[in-house]
């Protein structure tokens, strides 16, 4: 099984800075892409400030239950409905 690098699942925020290392050539060749809402969901969970990605609503709620101890369905933040 392959081990690549990984990102905890809540990431602290910090301003936000100039990319000062990216290429012209390196941002022709494709490295990122604009995407929507039906090849990329995203589901936030900002209860309580927590901000765990997801990609499902159901998925948040199953977080929500275990995590939160809540059924609350508000506080998700998402671009898909």
């Amino acid at each position: 099984m392959h081990h690549g690098p990984s990102l905890p699942s809540v990431l602290k925020s910090k301003p936000a800075t100039h990319d000062t290392t990216t290429t012209h050539d390196q941002l022709m060749a494709g490295l990122a892409r604009v995407t929507s809402p039906q090849e990329t969901p995203i589901y936030i969970c900002a209860f309580q400030d927590c901000n765990r990605l997801f990609p499902s609503r159901d998925r948040v709620m199953l977080h929500r239950k275990r995590d939160h101890n809540s059924e609350e369905d508000r506080d998700i933040i998402t671009w898909n409905e």
